[in-house]
């Protein structure tokens, strides 16, 4: 008889005012907590009780995420309007990892089949991890920022604008499906609400994974942390950790390469920059 919390149609419902708000400058937090009260009250009044606070919580991240693809959208059609029609930048979900299915081509991690099957076979860009590539299982990356060659600029514009006023869709990595390149890539997020200790190493696990198949592929993906609540121990850990192949290499290869605070648009506005300007 529990009655669930639909952060997403929330979320949508609210869109507009939330918008407004991020514009206005007002923090990350600020705004959840907004849309948190805005959901006990209509909950009261609906059901006469206080939805429960674990509920709440995971909507809270829910919207964390919402409001950060809303603000990178928005923030990279601001770029490409800045830049040569020679590319662009784009920056994207993934859907969530699963097993592969036997009777599909798809691949376990969902990073790797954003490039064709093709690009495995011998002599193929990515035939250095073909043999392993049904054996690489890792949690989807929460974002990916990409930068995509010019016959898809047409269409990457009005995606991205549609994913600014609707940041639940997977449009984009639908579009760009067994299309891309290795060097396409440019960066991988992971964005957390907050990072839980017996959670802090999950996000780890999942920039090793990434980092290994990058050099690899002699790639230079970076990997950035961000979060709304960083402790002394997320910074210690995030800025120090090397990569695990660093130690079979002899050499000190940071894991991750920028921590960062998300507590306004501003924030996202800087690993942006950097991830671009290679």
């Amino acid at each position: 008889n529990k009655i669930q919390i639909n952060g997403t149609i929330i979320y949508k419902d609210l869109s507009e005012k939330i918008i407004e708000k991020l514009n206005d400058n007002l923090s990350v937090s600020e705004i959840i907590r907004w849309i948190r009260e805005k959901t006990q009250y209509h909950f009261r009044e609906e059901y006469g009780y206080d939805p429960q606070v674990g509920s709440l919580n995971n909507s809270a991240g829910r919207w964390n995420e919402l409001i950060a693809t809303t603000i990178l959208s928005k923030i990279i059609l601001n770029v490409n309007q800045q830049l040569e029609n020679s590319f662009y930048v784009v920056t994207f979900q993934l859907p969530k990892s699963r097993l592969k299915n036997k009777n599909n081509h798809q691949l376990s991690s969902q990073i790797l089949n954003l490039f064709h099957p093709s690009s495995f076979n011998k002599g193929q860009l990515l035939e250095q991890i073909s043999q392993f590539k049904d054996q690489i299982f890792m949690p989807s990356p929460d974002y990916i920022i990409a930068v995509i060659p010019q016959k898809f600029i047409p269409s990457i514009q009005p995606l991205l604008q549609h994913q600014a006023e609707n940041p639940d869709n997977l449009e984009i990595y639908q579009f760009l499906e067994s299309k891309l390149k290795p060097n396409n890539i440019k960066a991988i997020i992971s964005l957390k609400t907050s990072n839980r200790s017996d959670r802090r190493y999950q996000p780890l696990f999942e920039a090793a994974m990434l980092k290994a198949i990058s050099y690899t592929l002699h790639q230079n993906w970076k990997y950035y942390m961000v979060s709304s609540e960083l402790s002394s121990a997320d910074n210690t850990i995030f800025e120090t950790a090397i990569a695990p192949h660093s130690l079979v290499l002899g050499k000190n290869l940071k894991l991750v390469d920028g921590t960062y605070n998300f507590t306004q648009k501003e924030d996202l506005l800087k690993f942006v920059k950097e991830a671009i300007n290679d």
